[in-house]
């Protein structure tokens, strides 16, 4: 006898489970999310209106997001249908709900996506939309202002949200500024310990290079016949060792040689044997003494004589 194959046909009985079962599945219904829109203008007022869906109480303003559409494009969408307004999103408050309230007009399950959103015009291009809301029943209104109006739940949970991020956000600007005025502060104390240390290092090396003016000085006239004895490699050693503890902080010479021209910002001229009214420049023919210089500012010009 012929077999038939698992694969045949299912019964009729079978069919109808199956559709049972489909349909049992495909009629489950779920809460609907839908956006809301916490409009506030460079006043930090709230834009509030009476619905009409919510028994005539003041709500925010939102709607549906439809299939395809990103939260926060439609998030600007509902706020320019209902209101009119251009705005941008500040913010994103956390999540509300409100399940078979008795103020709405039928019995629903939302979920609201709450966002504050910052109106920054001149209020000109407001225009409520009169199928959603009371004609000319909305106002802007401080928190406190808000607070004692008669609220929908959802607009009562937003502004609630909205306080809480207020709080926040004024925390952590406080945060900031703290943080800010730490770091000037150390900036600074930064800027005063390079001053300080700027001006000890000044201090040292005016109390140093009369010294190494005096040993240059003394070696100067030591006769020819002795220059190479133990005394004057002595005193060259100590000199060295002077011009290196000025090198070594930071303390470069100015270099001023016979020839240069002199230059008034790092050549002091002891003597000028040229004539006032030549015009041609000034030329160094003697360094009396070295300058010095710590970066880039001059603590003792070059005594140079000038021809």
């Amino acid at each position: 006898m012929f077999k038939k194959p698992s694969f045949a046909k299912a019964s009729a009985g079978e069919e109808k489970n199956e559709e049972k079962d489909t349909k049992t599945k495909d009629d489950k219904k779920y809460p609907e999310v839908v956006v809301g829109t916490v409009i506030t203008n460079n006043e930090e007022k709230i834009l509030l209106a009476k619905s009409r869906k919510w028994n005539g109480k003041y709500t925010i303003f939102g709607g549906h997001i439809e299939l395809g559409e990103l939260i926060e494009n439609a998030v600007i969408r509902e706020a320019k249908e209902e209101t009119g307004l251009s705005v941008k999103i500040i913010g994103k408050l956390e999540f509300g709900e409100s399940v078979f309230h008795p103020d709405f007009n039928g019995k629903k399950h939302f979920i609201f996506l709450d966002y504050l959103c910052l109106y920054e015009g001149d209020g000109s291009d407001l225009k409520i939309c009169n199928k959603e809301f009371h004609e000319k029943e909305y106002k802007w209104a401080s928190i406190e202002e808000a607070e004692k109006l008669d609220l929908a739940v959802g607009t009562k949970q937003a502004l609630k949200k909205y306080i809480e991020f207020r709080k926040s956000q004024d925390s952590l600007d406080g945060w900031k500024r703290c943080q800010a005025d730490f770091e000037n502060y150390r900036k600074r104390q930064d800027e005063s310990r390079k001053q300080l240390k700027e001006f000890i290092l000044e201090d040292l090396a005016l109390q140093i290079m009369p010294v190494v003016d005096n040993f240059e000085m003394s070696l100067s006239h030591v006769p020819e016949n002795q220059s190479g004895g133990a005394w004057v490699q002595g005193i060259l050693h100590i000199q060295r060792q002077l011009e290196t503890i000025l090198k070594d902080n930071g303390i470069s010479e100015i270099e001023a040689k016979e020839g240069d021209v002199f230059n008034p910002e790092i050549h002091e001229a002891v003597e000028n044997h040229q004539e006032e009214e030549k015009e041609e420049q000034h030329k160094i023919k003697k360094v009396i003494s070295k300058g010095y210089k710590i970066g880039e500012k001059v603590i003792r010009a070059a005594k140079v004589i000038v021809e």
